[in-house]
């Protein structure tokens, strides 16, 4: 038996001890994932060695991304098998935060290429119709594209307290005399753990552009050509589409977080962190990359 052969066998023998004490607490996903790139690993470095060689043979590896998800797995299973770790995951915890520095970096690299606020505000000003309605709840509300596939209501059944409770619905009287138009979105990412957001919107000419669109009571404002509800994928698609300058909802909400903190605007960020159904710690990281 060759050297190679001896340590893919003893590298088989820790893969083997691992599905008996590891493996069946996992998820059927996360088991399948280390079983993969343990035996992917099983050829080329002896899961026994010494950690500096690890170590020195992981640092091999260009991506940052893919040494870390095997140092991961190799401190499971070293773990499992009371061999030491200490030296892997100080290396692994180095190398999250040179991923959290590139993230950051390439987050910034974006954000300068972006346009200000105010020139994203200029452009929203130029639009109408539909186009506008959607990037007016982008760049004031910070909403998400599901957020945002409303259906059209002029008034309330009696007794109820919103029409289509299950869907997300803008509801306004647009023959009042100052008609206010009241958002109650039911079915978003975060709904599970934020509940229904509710929103008012006062503003004139979102007002003014609602009523052009002329849509009968029921419909949906961003509806597919057959007057059906849009998909999530039709939503994505004209998000890309529509957006000013084809940033989507993501990259504008980017824009409206850095104002906001620019401006010293904390309690409009406070607001936002409800409307978008996110919260702050991930407002302030994800979102606002001046200050990570």
């Amino acid at each position: 038996m060759t050297s190679s052969d001896d340590r893919e066998s003893r590298n088989q023998d820790l893969i083997d001890s691992f599905m008996v004490k590891v493996a069946p607490t996992l998820t059927p996903t996360t088991r399948d994932d280390y079983i993969q790139k343990l035996n992917h690993m099983s050829d080329q470095i002896d899961f026994g060695a010494e950690e500096n060689v690890i170590i020195d043979w992981l640092s091999t590896i260009e991506n940052p991304n893919t040494r870390t998800n095997k140092a991961f797995a190799l401190i499971r299973c070293r773990k499992c098998n009371a061999l030491p770790t200490d030296l892997l995951a100080a290396y692994r915890e180095e190398l999250r935060k040179e991923i959290r520095m590139h993230r950051k970096e390439h987050a910034k690299a974006n954000l300068q290429s972006l346009i200000t606020y105010d020139e994203l505000l200029g452009k929203l000003d130029q639009l109408s119709g539909k186009p506008y309605i959607m990037n007016y709840l982008y760049a004031h509300h910070g909403l998400r594209n599901k957020d945002i596939n409303l259906r059209f209501a002029t008034r309330l059944a009696p007794g109820s307290t919103m029409p289509y409770p299950t869907e997300n619905v803008i509801l306004c009287n647009l023959k009042a005399k100052n008609p206010v138009a009241t958002l109650n979105i039911v079915d978003y990412k975060t709904a599970k753990k934020y509940g229904p957001k509710t929103i008012v919107i006062k503003d004139a000419r979102f007002i003014h552009e609602l009523k052009s669109l002329n849509l009968k009571g029921g419909s949906y404002v961003f509806a597919q050509r057959n007057g059906t509800k849009p998909t999530l994928n039709h939503m994505n698609v004209r998000a890309i589409k529509d957006s000013i300058n084809n940033y989507g909802e993501g990259r504008i909400a980017k824009i409206l977080v850095k104002h906001l903190i620019d401006t010293k605007q904390f309690d409009r960020v406070d607001q936002l962190s409800a409307q978008r159904g996110t919260s702050l710690a991930t407002l302030y990281t994800t979102y606002n990359v001046w200050d990570n």
